[in-house]
């Protein structure tokens, strides 16, 4: 079955057309020895800034330092409330607790899982500073809802688009709602690098000048004798940004291809009668991965697996019930811990083949008694 085998994504072939111009690159930058924050970092903050739309952009080590200094720079104090949701990677509330800060988690919307933007108002107490939007799978949140929310109550929006790189809401670009918004490189998103990478967009100067100096050893120039705030170390090397400059380019034409495997995707569950996420009305998806909800997921996804078919699970483990954050309340997260009983991600990528739709779907069909 090894021949036949179908990976739940394949980055050797969605990274082959690169290969010969990175390796290029590569050699140029071991010739002039300029590894760190050198031109490769400046062009990809350009072309980052035109492909979002946005004013101002800075590169990072990771999506998981850019949220960190994303919410370091809005300057909240101890002990301030940042409401967030819990189906999602850990990054999100390790970044608000790292800056001293507690994460409140909202319940998702059991149609589109994102944020339910209908229970905000029960989350919110005087603590309450921000809200972290992170849109999921590909999928943008009610962001106009939740930026008048965030108005209305003078609560600075950080927004997490590392899986929804150029999905918009009633065509705007996602990441252009809030006060700051953070993106991830990691090899698999949208944009993914060879290794780590993440950073950090904005259309305020003020806040892209603080991250800077937060993400810069506390210096807007890193090698400054002078440094006036403690800051750290989080910069993107040459490396990666050569490697992504060259990929941003595809970005948009690869998100349409998702989009039409999308379309193939969503008329096979609907035939067979599996539930799929929905992506909201007026809003445009990335469509990151493709996830279904079946009623037994586990069981589902080991049969998947004998006929080499690898699926995976996003997420399994909701952030509230990990040990890290056992002490956080529980409350009126039905729906999340619903959803991350019966989530199952199928094998979804540029470059997958009908054929290999077709297999997933047929194994699919022959386990109907899962589904």
């Amino acid at each position: 079955m090894t021949k036949n085998k179908i990976n739940f994504i394949d980055l050797g072939l969605i990274n082959k057309k690169y290969k010969t111009s990175y390796l290029n690159l590569i050699n140029k930058i071991y010739d002039n020895s300029s590894f760190i924050k050198s031109k490769y970092n400046l062009t990809l903050e350009k072309q980052i800034c035109k492909t979002f739309k946005c004013r101002y952009s800075l590169c990072v080590n990771s999506g998981t330092d850019a949220l960190i200094i994303a919410i370091k720079s809005l300057g909240l104090k101890n002990g301030d409330e940042i409401l967030t949701t819990s189906n999602t990677w850990i990054s999100s509330a390790y970044a608000i607790s790292l800056n001293n800060c507690k994460p409140v988690f909202v319940d998702i919307n059991e149609k589109y899982l994102q944020m339910d933007e209908t229970q905000l108002e029960k989350k919110l107490t005087k603590k309450t500073k921000a809200i972290m939007v992170t849109h999921l799978y590909g999928n943008p949140s009610r962001i106009d809802y939740i930026c008048n929310f965030a108005k209305k109550h003078k609560l600075f929006i950080i927004e997490d688009i590392a899986q929804s790189q150029l999905a918009s809401f009633k065509n705007k670009i996602v990441g252009n709602f809030g006060d700051i918004a953070c993106m991830s490189f990691y090899p698999s998103k949208n944009i993914g690098a060879v290794g780590d990478g993440g950073a950090i967009i904005s259309n305020s100067k003020k806040l892209i000048h603080k991250a800077t100096n937060f993400a810069n050893y506390g210096s807007i120039n890193f090698k400054d004798k002078d440094h006036k705030i403690v800051g750290f170390n989080s910069r993107m090397d040459e490396l990666q940004a050569a490697f992504l400059s060259l990929k941003i380019k595809d970005l948009k034409k690869n998100n349409n291809i998702r989009k039409k495997l999308a379309k193939i995707y969503n008329e096979k569950c609907d035939s067979l009668g599996i539930k799929r996420i929905h992506v909201m009305p007026h809003a445009d998806s990335a469509y990151y991965v493709y996830p279904i909800i079946v009623r037994k997921r586990n069981l589902l996804m080991k049969e998947l697996k004998k006929n080499s078919i690898y699926s995976q699970i996003h997420y399994e483990l909701p952030i509230h019930l990990q040990t890290a954050y056992k002490r956080i309340s529980k409350k009126d997260l039905r729906v999340t811990e619903k959803i991350s009983r019966n989530i199952l991600s199928l094998p979804f990528y540029p470059g997958i083949k009908k054929k290999q739709i077709e297999r997933i779907f047929e194994v699919i069909q022959k386990n109907k008694t899962f589904i």
